[in-house]
């Protein structure tokens, strides 16, 4: 669903600048299924497949997808394709393919 479409969508998600958004709200937390974020402060859900060009990841569970650049907060991430970017913290269970592989501090 485009997220004009949704129903008490966060002002987070408003805000953010996205293209091809495939997303859902399931008992008030957002499930992103695939499209660009292209930038913005991802506040906290699910992400299941699509492309991160850049933003703040503040919280939330990545099960798949391209990470390209951007700064990753708090989180789980169970695997994806990681480019760029700077890890700050959070907990990953695996990673799939990596060039520069986020690194707890």
């Amino acid at each position: 669903m485009k997220i004009k479409e949704l129903a008490n969508t966060p002002q987070w998600l408003l805000d953010a600048k996205t293209e091809d958004a495939d997303v859902e709200i399931i008992d008030g937390i957002v499930h992103w299924y695939g499209g660009f974020w292209e930038y913005g402060v991802w506040q906290g859900g699910t992400w299941y497949d699509g492309y991160w060009r850049n933003g703040i990841w503040h919280d939330g569970v990545w099960f798949g997808g391209i990470w390209h650049s951007g700064t990753w907060k708090d989180g789980t991430w169970h695997r994806g394709i990681w480019h760029g970017g700077k890890w700050i913290n959070g907990y990953k269970t695996k990673l799939v393919q990596s060039d520069t592989p986020p690194v707890n501090n």
